[in-house]
This record gives structure tokens, sequence and C-alpha cells, in this order.
């Protein structure tokens, strides 16, 4: 059969919706069908050379998997005008392609980025005579409600619900996939008529092959581990708590900066230990961040940008305890895919955010690390003051490697994805 996928990045883009697609895109030539990926000419963040020459390499497979760079503009996401314009641009050269792309689609699978993809490919697949799927990664419009551009009720909210029901129902929808149980529960309560012919399938994304790291080193000193930490300038007794990843506004930070004053500010005798907090990424929250480093230098926190693909399997495990976090009212509108790396390099993570979420479920699950709730300053540091112990970390970073290695292995997981996109194709209707 012949898929087409629609997302506005893909490598070598480094958006992480585009570089779990080309997983399953992978997948799908590889099991015979023809697949096409729509997309647009850059805007998020080129990878390095190294990545995109691995992208390459389809180009001399027979034109199979199909790379369409849709020539949208490129303002990135400084501005909500400039994305917005980004948005519309790569809207209209979606509906152009699919008027006349060949062969005719079997199948028109919608991810999430932009918005409302959902609505093109209900109404292109009708046009071809095809079906379609979604894939979703954030939520719409919920994802805009926790962000606090929509207010819940209002008539702009009731009509885009009405607007994400319309693209995601109809006869001819297939399947919608998601990425957790919470989101699963919320895709549910949003699209009542895929919940009712049972659409709704959940499957966790997983961490790339640069994430997935061996076991300790037994000649520690010999470690790029060691080596690198060495290279930043933190000392071997020093206890790393690291932040990696997009710092967007659905995260929070002011638990933890404020946990780490603390501990800098108590000198009271056998309270006192070494730890460095470093934060790695950007976002809309980096400038907090960066604000809070300059107003206590006297703590030991770091700022720094991302680092590159290839080189994140050894980075997350330079550090001893991750710190991850979601604002509550963000639980099942997206869910950040940082943990999966994180287990995979067995390293253990301190949760803050609700209970009830998949991140919560699956550190509880796995016993790779600690939740902690919102506000909960006294709790964050005590799990800080224990995560530091002698052996506590490596236990729990183990536990967290063999869980990855069981539920977020790519080869699997992908393999799902990719089986629910291309069976029992429904050209005819």
């Amino acid at each position: 059969m012949h898929v087409v996928l629609l997302n506005q990045y893909y490598p070598p883009d480094a958006a992480p919706t585009g570089v779990m697609l080309e997983a399953v895109v992978e997948k799908i030539v590889a099991q015979g069908h023809q697949a096409t990926v729509i997309c647009a000419a850059g805007g998020y963040a080129e990878q390095s050379q190294a990545t995109t020459d691995r992208s390459k390499k389809w180009s001399d497979c027979a034109n199979n998997p199909k790379i369409i760079r849709i020539a949208a503009t490129r303002f990135g996401r400084g501005s909500f005008l400039g994305k917005l314009l980004d948005y519309i641009s790569y809207y209209v050269g979606v509906m152009g392609c699919l008027l006349w792309l060949r062969p005719r689609p079997d199948r028109v699978v919608a991810l999430t980025t932009p918005p409302y993809l959902s609505l093109l490919a209900r109404i292109m697949s009708k046009l071809r005579h095809a079906d379609h799927a979604h894939w979703v990664m954030d939520v719409y419009p919920d994802v805009m409600v926790a962000h606090g551009m929509l207010r819940e009720g209002s008539l702009k909210h009731r009509l885009l619900v009405a607007l994400a029901r319309w693209g995601a129902g109809g006869p001819r929808c297939y399947a919608v996939v998601t990425l957790g149980p919470d989101m699963a529960e919320r895709v549910g309560q949003l699209f009542p008529e895929a919940e009712e012919r049972g659409l709704i399938r959940w499957v966790p994304l997983w961490s790339s092959e640069s994430e997935v790291v061996m076991d300790e080193s037994e000649n520690w000193e010999c470690d790029p581990t060691y080596t690198l930490r060495r290279a930043r300038g933190w000392r071997d007794q020093e206890f790393i708590v690291m932040y990696s990843g997009n710092m967007g506004l659905g995260h929070r930070f002011g638990e933890l900066l404020e946990v780490v004053s603390r501990i800098a500010n108590d000198h009271t005798e056998g309270s006192v230990f070494p730890m460095r907090c470093v934060f790695f990424g950007s976002g809309k929250r980096r400038n907090e961040i960066a604000e809070w480093v300059v107003r206590h230098p006297d703590c030991a926190v770091e700022l720094h940008d991302y680092v590159s693909r290839e080189q994140l399997g050894v980075h997350l495990r330079s550090a001893d305890l991750h710190f991850v976090s979601l604002e509550p009212s963000w639980s099942g509108t997206m869910l950040p895919s940082k943990l999966q790396g994180i287990f995979a390099a067995a390293r253990p993570v301190v949760f803050l955010g609700n209970e009830k979420s998949s991140l919560a479920r699956w550190v509880h699950e796995s016993g790779g690390g600690w939740v902690v709730q919102p506000n909960d300053f006294d709790g964050l540091l005590e799990v800080l003051r224990e995560a530091a112990l002698v052996g506590e970390c490596k236990a729990r970073g183990l536990a967290a490697q063999a869980f990855a290695r069981k539920h977020f292995d790519k080869e699997i997981n992908s393999r799902q994805v990719m089986s629910w996109m291309t069976e029992n194709a429904h050209s005819d209707i």
C-alpha cells in the first residue's frame, strides 16, 4: 500500500516528532510498502552532518521513501506570527501535493505538527479515495488551554473541539495512536466516536540509538562518561543533577531551583553535600533559569545549550540523577520523550508532576526513580538527599534501564506504530 505521512518536520531537522517518524517510515519501507513523507524544508533546527548523511541514505533506495520538502516559510518559533505563517504555508503546500500525488495514496497519516493536520488528512483522503489515521503527539485544543491561550468552555474552545473531532472522525478514520495511557484517556474524552469504535491505541516513544549505552565500565577511569564529566569541570565527588531537553511552558523548574538554593545556604553540620545542578537545552523558560543563575552566583548551577544527537548517550550518562517535570494541567496533552533516553542510559529520574500521569506511572512501575508532587519542596529535598546516598542511583538506574529495554525498545515500538499505520487499507471508500 501507499502511505502518505504528514509532519512539518523530518530529519535532518532535529524536531523529536520528525526523528520518531523517521524510525516508523523505515519500518514501513522495510515491509515493502511505499511511503511518502510531506514535510517542510527546514525551520526547526538543523542536525549534524552525520545525521544528514544518514537521512540521505534513502535517496538511493528506488526513491522509497519519497521525501517531499515543501518550500514553506521559515520564520521559526521566535514569534507567534512567524510560526503561524509557517503553519499556513505548510498547509497550503500539503494540499497541493496531495491533490496531484502519484501513485494515489491508500492512507493519509497525520501527526500533530502543525496543529489540526487531521482536518487536511480527512479532507484530502476523501478527495483521493483513501482512509486516514492519526499519530497524536500533542492533543489540541487541550494544549492551548494548558498554555493559557484558550479558556475552556469558551466559544472559541468549543469550535476548536468540534474541528478536532471532525478531523479524526468519520467512517474512513482507521486509527488514532497516542503516546501513553493518560493521553489515550484524554483523547478518548475528546474523540468519543473514535473511543466507541475502539480506534484509540497507545504506544510509548523510544530512545534513539545514540542514547542506548552499555552497562557500566569496570575501569571507570577509561569510561567516556567520566572523561566528559572532567572535561566539563565537574569534580568526581560531586552529585550531578541534570535537566536536558526543551525548557518549554509545560515544564516546572521553580521547585528544583528553590531546593538548590536551600542546599547551598544550609551550613548546619552534616547537612551539606556537594551537589551541582546543570541545565542543557532551550525553550520559552530558558531565560527564567538564566536570570536565576545571575541572581544566585553562589549556587552550583550551570546553563548550557543542547548537545548533539550523536553525543546524547554519553551526555545523559554523565549525570547521577535527571530531573523531569510537567505541569499537572498539561498531563495527557503531551508526553515528553526524555524519560526514554534517560532510562536507556541507565540513569534514574526524579519526576515532578501529576501522580496519575504516564511519566509517574512508568517511574513507579520501573523502580527507576522518584515522583514528587508540585510545590512539595521538602519532599524534593528529601529525594535529592536519598538519591545522593552511595549506590542508590546506580540501583535505580539499572532498574530504569531494564524497564526501557522491555517497554521503550525502538525496534518493537516503532514496528507497532508501523503495523497500525499499514493494516487493512480501505482505499475503495
